[in-house]
């Protein structure tokens, strides 16, 4: 039982890992690399 549990984590990861980022995602990311550094919301 465990073992089947493993193997269809392991299946579903793979899977994920295996897909491409969205565009809009890839556009995020690039937005908030362009931010200078200490934009956020620092405490």
């Amino acid at each position: 039982m465990e073992e089947q549990i493993d193997e269809n984590l392991r299946r579903v990861y793979a899977q994920a890992a295996e897909e491409e980022i969205p565009d809009r995602l890839l556009k995020l990311l690039e937005e908030l690399r362009k931010q200078p550094p200490g934009n956020g919301a620092e405490s």
